[in-house]
């Protein structure tokens, strides 16, 4: 896909966990596009939908009122992902390491690790109601 400027697409749910397929799909679609290996794609799949997941579950606790705000900016050299939802935040700081050993046998908890290992830069902005994930494209 040869392009100069950047291609921003948007997209805005409400905060039920069953857009979570129709999220997927999309960005499955996406993701096509692009010019990625299977491995990268299946990365940002997964951390995109565990991003979104949180957003929906436990940032707007799937209160339907409430939606969770998804942009997808396409450029040369990479693709950054910026998720952002309508509840309290939260300090990452705070969020218990999962590698820890009374952590790794919990149900859950690993969803951020599992994001931070997938993408190559992430960041907590507006008192973590909004995550910003980056993924370059290796030249090759």
């Amino acid at each position: 896909m040869e392009q100069t400027v950047a291609q921003v697409i948007r997209l805005d749910f409400p905060s039920s966990l069953q857009w979570v397929h129709t999220l997927h799909a999309i960005l499955s679609e996406i993701l096509s596009q692009m010019p990625l290996d299977k491995e990268s794609s299946d990365q940002i799949n997964l951390a995109v939908v565990e991003a979104g997941t949180n957003a929906i579950k436990h940032g707007n606790q799937e209160d339907p009122e409430k939606r969770a705000y998804f942009e997808f900016v396409i450029q040369p050299d990479q693709f950054t992902i910026v998720i952002q939802d309508q509840g309290q935040g939260f300090d990452r700081e705070r969020v218990p390491d999962p590698m820890q050993p009374e952590n790794l046998f919990k149900s859950s908890g690993r969803g951020l690790f599992l994001i931070e290992s997938c993408m190559d830069e992430v960041t907590y902005e507006k008192s973590g109601t909004l995550i910003k994930m980056v993924k370059r494209f290796t030249k090759e």
